[in-house]
């Protein structure tokens, strides 16, 4: 009798380890954080930028064509400085998390140039590349300098960017000039010379 109580007491005793046990894990799998999977990361080439809609054209690396939206506060990083979404170029490869807005449509606020279209060509020799696409880029003017036929805007990102007449401007463009102010909102159609500076091809109409 005494060895029955006794291999019984081991049996109730081992069924009690093995519960504590498994509530342990349950406990330990309770405290560990959710993974984020509602993000993605994607590598691709920069077809175009259109500022009006703010969506991004892209050639990914691994699929067929894409089109990307922004936040308005969304950044270009490229060496460590931030740039205005608008001034990524035709052929800049880039990287960026994807994120999903209400509608369950992709957007980002954060876009990584790991190569610029530039860098690139320079690495090459290549001092033949066309131009860059012309852009549509729109914000507030802040400074306006008559006699160098330029002024200063800042863009829906608050980034400054530098905008020129070129010396054959059409004359209603010019005339558009001559009549800015200060704190002016315009929308103008160009390209950029660099990352801040934009050569103007027209002013356009304000469709807001």
């Amino acid at each position: 009798m005494n060895r029955f109580n006794r291999a019984a007491s081991c049996a109730v005793l081992g069924l009690a380890l093995t519960a504590i046990a498994g509530c342990s894990d349950n406990i330990a799998l309770l405290g560990r954080p959710a993974l984020q999977l509602d993000q993605e990361e994607i590598f691709a080439e920069i077809d175009r930028v259109d500022t009006s809609s703010r969506k991004i054209h892209l050639r990914p690396d691994d699929s067929r064509d894409r089109v990307v939206g922004y936040s308005a506060d969304a950044r270009a990083l490229y060496r460590g400085r931030e740039y205005a979404i608008a001034q990524l170029e035709s052929g800049d490869r880039v990287s960026m998390q994807l994120k999903r807005d209400s509608r369950g449509d992709s957007y980002t606020d954060l876009i990584r140039v790991q190569e610029s279209i530039r860098d690139r060509d320079q690495s090459r020799g290549d001092t033949s590349r066309p131009a860059s696409a012309i852009q549509t880029v729109d914000g507030r003017v802040e400074y306006i300098d008559f006699p160098r036929n330029l002024f200063e805007m800042r863009d829906q990102s608050r980034e400054r960017i530098l905008v020129s007449l070129p010396d054959n401007a059409r004359r209603s463009d010019v005339d558009r000039f001559r009549a800015l102010r200060s704190g002016d909102y315009v929308r103008v159609e160009g390209r950029f010379l660099d990352r801040e500076r934009f050569e103007l091809y027209g002013f356009l109409r304000d469709s807001r």
